[in-house]
């Protein structure tokens, strides 16, 4: 190794994490080898200290902070308790980041709009005659929502996770669901005003044909477009009306 390599090694700053972190990455690690699993209780705060070798502080702070991430929820009469760390518990925090700053919401959309994009052009390539024709009924019984926003966003779920399997990348599916997940509120926010809903029918019309003439480039087109008019109609009109 070389002086001036040598220099840059040492002059990187050792990085230690708090004992309440070390707590935190215990506990996880207990979950995620199955020795903590979705309804276990965690031992008293004391017993766990005491276990662990750390205060009791340093156990309530990792604790709290678990708690913050949906990976532990206290219940009513005391008592820590692991989750049954579905979607909707884990991508809790992130929601409530989104909704700090419009910024995050747009970034939010841009990558789902990357995302979406790359799995119709799979999905054009991917999808049999059967998984159409079964996209096709979707987007039928789709067309008798327009006037019912929680039907509505049942059936756009269902009409996404058709292509998000079409796609044949399981990876591309569970991001795909995520990040319509963390989208949800904004969109529930919108899909009140039947023109939005009739917007998005459209733009399924037009993805769907692409999807049918296994034309890639057509499909990751009108994935894109369907998610920036998906933003649009959920967030930018929210952000022109507060005050400059």
């Amino acid at each position: 190794m070389s002086k001036s390599a040598a220099r840059m090694e040492f002059d990187k700053p050792i990085i230690r994490e708090s004992v309440a972190e070390l707590v935190a990455h215990r506990i996880l690690e207990m979950v995620t080898a199955g020795a903590l699993r979705p309804g276990d209780q965690l031992p008293p705060e004391r017993e766990l200290a005491e276990s662990l070798g750390v205060s009791r502080p340093s156990v309530r702070e990792a604790i709290r902070g678990l708690a913050i991430l949906g990976v532990i929820k206290s219940r009513q009469g005391g008592g820590a308790f692991i989750t049954s760390l579905d979607g909707d518990a884990l991508l809790g925090p992130i929601r409530f980041f989104l909704s700090l700053e419009d910024v995050n919401i747009r970034e939010l959309y841009d990558a789902r709009s990357l995302i979406e994009s790359d799995v119709a052009r799979r999905a054009a390539e991917n999808m049999d005659q059967t998984a159409l024709d079964q996209l096709e009924k979707i987007l039928a019984e789709q067309k008798e929502t327009l006037t019912d926003a929680t039907a509505f966003r049942l059936s756009d779920f269902a009409f996404h996770e058709a292509i998000w399997i079409g796609s044949g990348n399981a990876f591309l599916k569970r991001i795909g669901e995520s990040l319509n997940a963390l989208g949800l509120e904004f969109r529930e926010r919108a899909s009140e005003n039947p023109g939005v809903l009739e917007q998005s029918f459209r733009d399924h019309r037009v993805l769907l044909d692409a999807l049918q003439a296994h034309d890639t480039e057509a499909a990751a087109k009108a994935a894109e477009q369907h998610m920036q008019n998906v933003y649009q109609s959920t967030v930018a009109p929210k952000i022109r009306e507060e005050p400059s």
